[in-house]
């Protein structure tokens, strides 16, 4: 029985080889394409639990790729995407993460640490799954919708709104700005927050968590109500001036 279909996108036919045959060995599907104009197309029919993508096709780059997946509807935004690329300086992987991807390897690669680090990625995606309703009494309840201000935080649908209008954010944006709701006035270091909200299966540095914060900021600009308060040499702390409105 396979555990779901991932999608491999890199013009190197010997690379995408070797990754579709150790992602086949591991007891996935795999669906191979070599350029990324098809992608998007690809997106619409197939759904892929994860998608292992070069940076740098004949046609278009991984970059524009990633930015017009989570510019789609949910659930295809939400596709975890690994970036596979030749580019290993740290301001190329930034900007990888910046536009809400789930890690990043670089060529050469292991292709067993690969395939750790895409178990690693769906572990993580999958936990944040909403919960079929026998779990969910098993588990008591939760809450699962979180008022800051104007911002309202929906873990039921994965959905972020602003004065009743869809915030555009990633996965992991979304799952970090409710983890800030839901413990305001805590400070967490940077570790702290690649424990708890990245369950340390991420294998990279603790920028990527400012990379994140740094989105969040921008998406959803300034509020009087709260804010995300970087506390130099220490981590973050979101700080709220009104109570936080939870809803069951």
């Amino acid at each position: 029985m396979s555990l779901g279909k991932i999608l491999v996108v890199d013009d190197e036919v010997n690379i995408a080889e070797v990754v579709r045959l150790y992602i086949e060995h591991s007891g996935y599907d795999s669906l191979v394409l070599h350029r990324g104009q098809e992608v998007i197309k690809t997106l619409l029919t197939e759904q892929p639990e994860l998608i292992v993508l070069d940076i740098m096709l004949p046609d278009i780059s991984g970059y524009e790729i990633c930015e017009g997946i989570r510019k789609l509807d949910a659930p295809i935004s939400h596709i975890p995407i690994i970036l596979l690329s030749a580019k290993g300086e740290s301001i190329d992987k930034l900007r990888g993460f910046n536009l809400g991807i789930d890690d990043y390897i670089v060529k050469p690669f292991d292709p067993n640490e690969m395939m750790a680090r895409i178990k690693a990625v769906l572990r993580r995606t999958k936990t944040m799954l909403p919960s079929e309703p026998d779990q969910q009494e098993k588990q008591g309840k939760q809450e699962k919708m979180l008022a800051l201000g104007s911002v309202c935080i929906d873990m039921e649908q994965f959905r972020v709104t602003m004065a009743g209008r869809k915030v555009e954010l990633t996965l992991k944006e979304i799952e970090l700005l409710y983890f800030f709701a839901s413990h305001p006035g805590r400070v967490f270091s940077r570790e702290d927050l690649l424990g708890y909200v990245w369950k340390f299966d991420f294998i990279g540095g603790t920028r990527t968590v400012d990379a994140h914060v740094k989105n969040l900021r921008k998406k959803l600009g300034t509020h009087k109500e709260w804010t995300i308060q970087t506390l130099w040499g220490i981590g973050y702390s979101l700080e709220v001036h009104s109570q936080v409105q939870s809803h069951e």
